[in-house]
């Protein structure tokens, strides 16, 4: 049966506050702390009449903490998403051993205001991947089920940040030669990443899980298979690339950029990527942004949408429709330079 007392907590500036604490068995389970000792004592009872009418309904509390279910989910999860294990455990760190009923709307907005201060779509995605591990919590729920998940996802009361798709971040013609100047300084398979990523549009995740037997030099392609949305694709690669990528070929099964620690995993390069951005005299310039280059690129040279897409594995048009306006304000500068020689008026 549920019980509750109260404790006073003398503050070092002066101030009371009582904390109420709520016991099951003797084992304190949830506590709250108040400015005055009647809110403390009207929450306490508010939540022992609550369990009591639950308990009379047949009512189970919520039994599972945040730890377990993250475990389970990432059990259960088998997607493309490279980058999911790290924000699960980013959320585990902060939603450790509370309860899931106890996730509200509010801790969830407090948890993330340090995001605000980032990207928006940095922000949308935490909150993308928690609701997505939410929602697996109420899959999870069913009538032959012990423990007790829950049945509905706070998430959905978090509104997420608006995301302006239409910027677009590329390098202008005077940051790329000074990139790769920066990028080949280093040297290395840092060099040969950079010059891939560049002029094939890969993702860096395709990159990091690219393999020697997956490049056919015969025909210039890259055979990806672990893609972000799950489609195999054959992605060409320039000459230019694929001569520097021939300085470094090897048979097998390999990474063709692994980890010094395990050859198994893929090496970062992070570090590099700082130095070389710095070096370059770059700013607010990121990996994935070398990918909008090469689209930018092939939209300036007067290449279709589709032509784009199918490069870079867009599933749809939408996702390309971003370097529309690339391409005609090339047009634009084409058709002015070509008029303004030829006529004067």
């Amino acid at each position: 049966m549920l019980n509750f007392h109260i404790i006073k907590i003398d503050l070092k500036n002066g101030e009371t506050r009582y904390r109420t604490i709520l016991t099951k068995s003797g084992k304190g389970i949830k506590t709250k702390t108040f400015r005055r000792k009647q809110d403390a004592r009207t929450w306490g009872n508010r939540a022992v009449v609550e369990s009591q009418a639950n308990e009379a309904k047949g009512i189970k509390p919520c039994s599972i903490i945040f730890s377990r279910l993250a475990d389970e989910y990432m059990q259960w999860w088998t997607g493309k998403d490279h980058d999911r294990t790290r924000l699960v455990a980013w959320w585990n760190q902060r939603l450790n051993n509370t309860l899931l009923s106890d996730i509200s709307p509010e801790s969830i907005r407090q948890i993330l205001q340090c995001k605000k201060l980032l990207a928006p779509a940095t922000y949308n995605r935490h909150l993308a991947v928690l609701s997505s591990i939410l929602d697996f919590a109420i899959v999870q729920q069913t009538d032959s089920t012990l423990d007790e998940y829950i049945k509905s996802n706070p998430c959905k009361d978090v509104r997420s940040l608006t995301v302006d798709n239409k910027i677009v971040r590329y390098l202008s013609d005077q940051e790329k030669p000074r990139l790769l100047k920066a990028a080949k300084d280093i040297g290395g398979k840092f060099y040969l990443k950079v010059v891939l990523a560049l002029t094939t549009g890969m993702r860096k995740g395709e990159l990091d899980q690219l393999h020697w037997n997956d490049i056919d030099f015969e025909r210039g392609l890259a055979i990806l298979t672990d893609t972000k949305n799950g489609s195999p694709r054959h992605t060409p690669i320039p000459s230019i690339t694929l001569n520097e990528l021939k300085k470094y070929r090897e048979l097998g099964n390999l990474l063709l950029f692994p980890s010094s620690v395990d050859p198994n995993q893929p090496f970062d390069f992070r570090k590099q990527w700082a130095r070389c951005l710095k070096n370059a005299n770059i700013t607010d310039f990121r990996w994935h942004d070398l990918r909008h280059d090469t689209a930018s690129t092939l939209a300036r040279d007067g290449r279709t949408l589709k032509e784009i897409a199918e490069i870079l594995g867009h599933k749809s048009l939408a996702s390309t429709d971003r370097y529309t306006h690339l391409s005609t304000a090339h047009k634009s500068q084409v058709l002015n330079d070509t008029m303004a020689k030829s006529i004067n008026l």
